[in-house]
């Protein structure tokens, strides 16, 4: 059979029984030369290859000969992972010469550096005065770590010049290799650019000029150049080259987009993160396509590219303000059991935080911190996130190691600086990070230290004036608070944090229409903000709808009442313009006394106002019975500044009526005033003044003073006192319920309270309070008094608390000593 016959059998054989075709020497040749015309693509001709070397009948020279032209094609067509496992399954040793370059290359190419050097072996065995095969053993050496060697073949084989084009290319080659390995990149890509120059037909050239410009941060413009050499002459890149280079191009772009996002207000800062999450879509498309298309040896380098590519989209997620979609993307990853990079843990890890399940993104920030290793240079993202994250779920122990760890890593001035004493911009974010863990972790004292020194020393430093700011609002100065945010918004306008603090500070102050206008125009401005996202949940549960619920009860007394209970509840509007509030009350109780049983049912509609340092509520009240069935009731408050607050209240129909009164059927309007102290959250000194003036003609008034301090507070335990002494006088002592002509008492209270759970704004708290003192009774002298009260607390997010608990006490009536056990349940809750 003659050439063109073997020829025109190939190309009229149907595609499908290509692969059934016997191997013949002629079909082989006739192969070869369609592939070489353009009749046949490389995949048809590999395919038709590998057909052959899996035939049993195979003889050794034809196998060699089959393997070769394999390996080669495969080569030619950018299948490198498939050369090298044809290059495994024959050794270099049983391939024919041709075979030996194009195996080396695919061997570094997939950075199989012991096949790599098996080729190079057998090939310089073979040819051991040829040029080329001393090239690639320079290669070799050079991908080995030996760059000495490798640089001294170059010189060797540089002298004196070649003069053939394929050697001075090789060498070309060489030089941007060596180039490279020694970090210059300039040297790098001229020797690429000549070589490109010299062989224009070299697509592997090409290849290596993109992949250095993605090496020197012009990450887009490799893969445009990339794109447009492919569009120009297809084939000049693989399409998982292509992949690669678009996930880098991806990846630069999203860093790109971040930066521009932060240094922007409104919809416009977000434009371009979300081009890249439709890039980033259809970039995962095309990469899914192509990789279902791609020889099985190359699924690992496919899927590497696409766990990148899903880190990027993770990180582009978070960013832009969707840890959800972000927590359901690595759920599918986790789920398939898939490695994701340092960044794409960290990033994962900081979704669950914004979301604030800070559980879950401790083991994730702890395993991308252990996986990057040393190359991760501390301080970092990863260790901040850590730190508030290990502070969020009660692991104040790991947080300050942590913190400490971070300090001694961070020195004050840069240590590689062009010039010395460069301050170290890292080094003013960890001073500003240990005053914010001495505040979070209920320490405010020494954080209000820290940061009045940090202030003092730099004093237009963003993060040191937020810390401030918000030291003030924990310690209950809210004037003082919003005084620091305002300033600090003359100074950083656009700051977020100090924007956020400023509207919660006004809200403390009571300022609720300026903290809207300014919320409206945080979240108009930068509403993807993990911050600003959270400000308005709190927003929400302040200004909204609320339900408050106090609920006791008691038994063993007998002056006041053999067995009690009472729940009063309060449903409120949310905030209307701004300032007003309608709220409904409702009290429901009863008590079991000797002298009869009483029932107390009373509801009222009120309105509520509150607008800056006043807060003034009326309500128009109905009950069950009594003289003062239906009554008023008011509330009038003032904040004279940080330290002052005063109040005056009035009930007509007062909750507080003895139960043997309302028994015998007499009423009581409650009159009263206070005047309150405020050092910060840990004292605070109460002055009150109470009149009940009974339908029964009786008066009763009486003084109270309480004085509040807070010993001990740590991240875990609080330890307060509370002082109270109160004395009150009755005009009249004939009456059915308890009403002494004067009486006193003096009473000191331990409270001690430790923390058992902590998941960001969840918490639990079990505390323990003590009480003991002495109870004067005109005509019955002075006797002990004391109690005991265990609680639990659960803060279960913004505005939400829910208390409960049991009381057991001793109190001396008209000379009687009485033992009371009670419980209480205390809830608070936003309807938001």
């Amino acid at each position: 059979m003659s050439q063109a016959q073997a020829q025109s059998v190939v190309t009229n054989q149907p595609a499908a029984e290509r692969g059934t075709s016997a191997y013949d020497p002629q079909r082989h040749d006739a192969l070869i030369a369609e592939r070489r015309a353009g009749r046949l693509t490389s995949a048809q001709a590999l395919r038709q290859l590998k057909d052959w070397l899996a035939a049993a009948t195979l003889a050794d020279a034809a196998r060699q000969r089959v393997a070769s032209d394999a390996i080669a094609v495969a080569v030619d067509d950018g299948q490198f992972a498939e050369a090298v496992a044809l290059g495994r399954q024959f050794p270099p040793g049983q391939l024919r010469d041709y075979a030996l370059g194009p195996l080396a290359v695919a061997a570094r190419r997939t950075k199989d550096l012991i096949l790599q050097g098996e080729t190079v072996a057998a090939w310089r065995a073979r040819q051991p005065a040829a040029r080329e095969p001393r090239i690639h053993e320079a290669f070799w050496r050079l991908d080995s770590g030996d760059i000495p060697a490798a640089q001294a073949l170059y010189r060797e084989l540089a002298q004196p010049a070649p003069t053939e084009t394929a050697d001075r290319l090789a060498l070309l080659e060489l030089r941007g290799a060596l180039a490279r390995a020694g970090g210059d990149t300039l040297q790098a890509m001229s020797a690429y650019a000549e070589a490109s120059t010299l062989g224009p037909d070299r697509s592997d050239l090409r290849r290596e000029t993109d992949f250095l410009l993605a090496d020197s941060g012009a990450e887009s413009t490799a893969f445009e150049d990339a794109e447009a050499a492919e569009r120009a002459k297809p084939g000049s890149f693989s399409a998982l080259a292509l992949s690669t280079l678009q996930q880098r191009a991806l990846g630069q772009r999203l860093r790109w987009a971040i930066k521009e996002r932060d240094e922007r207000l409104g919809p416009s800062r977000v434009v371009a993160l979300d081009r890249v999450l439709v890039d980033q879509e259809t970039a995962l498309s095309r990469l899914d396509t192509a990789a279902a298309a791609a020889p099985p040896a190359d699924a690992p380098q496919w899927h590497a590219v696409r766990v990148r590519l899903l880190s990027d989209r993770l990180l582009a997620l978070v960013e832009r303000g969707r840890p959800a979609e972000a927590i359901a993307l690595y759920g599918t990853l986790h789920a398939a059991g898939t490695e994701l990079p340092p960044y794409g843990l960290s990033a994962a890890a900081r979704a669950f935080a914004q979301e604030r399940r800070s559980v879950d993104a401790v083991p994730l920030y702890e395993a991308a911190i252990a996986k990057a290793g040393p190359t991760l240079q501390m301080p970092a993202e990863s260790h901040f996130g850590l730190v508030y994250a290990y502070q969020d779920t009660g692991r104040f122990e790991d947080a300050e190691a942590l913190l400490k760890r971070i300090e001694e890593a961070t020195p004050a001035y840069l240590r590689l600086a062009p010039e010395a004493r460069r301050p170290n911009s890292q080094y003013t974010d960890v001073n500003g990070m240990r005053g914010l863990l001495a505040l979070y972790g209920d320490n405010p004292a020494l954080a209000q230290q820290r940061f009045s020194t940090l202030t003092g020393e730099a004093p237009l430093n963003p993060g040191y004036a937020y810390g401030a700011g918000l030291t003030e609002r924990l310690r209950e100065h809210p004037e003082a608070a919003v005084a620091r945010f305002e300033a600090q918004a003359a100074d950083a306008p656009f700051d977020i944090s100090a924007r956020a603090g400023h509207v919660e500070a006004l809200m403390d102050a009571g300022e609720f229409a300026q903290a809207r206008q300014r919320a409206e125009s945080l979240e108009a401005d930068a509403g993807d903000d993990a911050e600003v996202r959270n400000l308005a949940r709190k927003r929400r549960a302040i200004t909204g709808p609320q339900l408050e619920v106090e609920a006791g009860a008691s038994t063993g007394g007998g002056a006041l009442a053999n067995r009690e209970w009472r729940v009063d509840s309060r449903l409120s509007s949310g905030l209307i313009d701004d300032q007003w509030r309608v709220f409904y009350d409702q009290s429901l109780g009863r008590g079991d006394t000797s002298i009869g049983d009483a029932n107390r049912a009373r509801a009222g509609l009120g309105l509520r106002w509150e607008s800056g340092r006043w807060l003034a509520e009326g309500a128009l009240q109905r009950s069950n019975g009594g003289p003062y069935r239906t009554s008023v009731a008011g509330r009038v408050d003032y904040r004279a500044g940080d330290a002052w607050r005063l109040s005056a209240t009035y009930d007509g129909d007062s909750k507080e009526l003895p139960w043997k009164a309302k028994a015998t059927g007499v009423g009581a309007r409650e009159a009263g005033a206070s005047v309150g102290y405020v050092v910060n959250e840990s004292r605070r000194f109460d002055l009150g003044w109470k009149q009940m003036d009974f339908s029964d003609g009786n008066l009763r008034r009486g003084l109270d003073f309480t004085w509040q301090e807070r010993w001990i507070s740590t991240p875990r335990f609080q330890l307060e006192t509370r002082l109270g002494v109160d004395a009150s006088r009755s005009r009249t002592q004939d009456v059915a319920y308890f009403s002494p002509s004067s009486d006193a008492s003096a009473q000191l209270a331990v409270r001690a309270q430790w923390l058992n759970w902590k998941s960001d704004e969840r918490q639990f708290f079990q505390a323990v309070e003590v009480s003991g003192g002495g109870y004067r009774q005109a005509g019955f002298g002075t006797g002990p008094l004391w109690s005991v009260r265990y609680e639990h607390r659960w803060n279960l997010g913004p505005r939400m608390t829910l208390r409960y608990g049991v009381s057991f006490s001793s109190h001396p009536y008209d000379g009687v000593r009485e033992r009371q056990r009670g419980v209480f349940l205390n809830l608070s809750m936003p309807l938001q």
